[in-house]
């Protein structure tokens, strides 16, 4: 029962609910994209949740249908994302620490689109679910031709494949190589963090002291260094409130 581990939170001492206390309760979350930042989140709270005597489960969510399912509490919360979409999802509850930086890129086809930017861009691609991106292309004319599409893969295989002029991705940068000149454009960056379902607020100081000691012990530097992940420009100090920009 999801009660039990929160009983044993809410009641004993953070240093006695140690790396080999059990709960049979397992948390579910759905799976990380396939990109270096996404693959890095799940291994750190992997860790940090094994750490706590807690098993963690990823099973295969459209990622434009995780936050709606973290929300109702079907899945136990998301993986990584970006302050904002709490303010849409209220059930979501943050976990104090900053995983990583989300960094939006835009690339254009300069065969295609000359010197577009994403102010004139007529056709671009993006991982549906990015709340980010999806923000961001609200603010662009109804008349531009936007594509939303299920995984990075596929995004990406429409702008290679010249299907659309421009293609925007969030906390991944395309390295792929084309049969057209493409040029980057950095737009923004935030910070990236852990949520939770409301349901388990009682996770979160416990959950957040075991990353920051991850940090401390050099696991999450080798890990970076694994996936080939930069830290945070800027880290919280324990008990500060999370902030959504820079």
């Amino acid at each position: 029962m999801k009660w039990f581990y929160l009983f044993l939170l809410g009641f004993l001492p953070f240093s006695n609910f140690a790396a080999d206390t059990v709960v049979s309760e397992k948390l579910q979350f759905r799976q990380a994209l396939n990109s270096p930042a996404a693959q890095y989140s799940q291994a750190l709270i992997t860790e940090a949740y094994s750490r706590l005597g807690i098993p963690a489960d990823f099973i295969d969510v459209p990622f434009g249908r995780s936050l709606i399912e973290s929300n109702r509490g079907v899945l136990d919360g998301e993986v990584a994302r970006v302050l904002r979409v709490t303010q849409q999802f209220p059930n979501l509850l943050t976990v104090p620490y900053v995983l990583f930086d989300t960094e939006v890129y835009l690339y254009v086809n300069q065969r295609q689109c000359a010197k577009c930017t994403l102010e004139n861009v007529q056709s671009l691609a993006f991982v549906r679910g990015s709340v980010i991106v999806e923000d961001l292309l609200k603010q662009l004319p109804a008349s531009r031709k936007v594509i939303s599409s299920g995984t990075i893969e596929s995004t990406k295989n429409l702008f290679l494949n010249e299907k659309v002029d421009a293609v925007v991705f969030a906390a991944y940068q395309l390295q792929d190589k084309a049969s057209f000149e493409i040029s980057e454009h950095h737009i923004m960056s935030l910070p990236d963090y852990h949520l939770l379902h409301r349901s388990h607020q009682a996770l979160l100081t416990p959950l957040a002291a075991i990353l920051f000691q991850l940090e401390r012990e050099g696991f999450t530097e080798r890990l970076r260094l694994h996936y080939g992940v930069a830290a945070p420009r800027r880290q919280l100090r324990v008990g500060e409130q999370p902030f959504a920009t820079y």
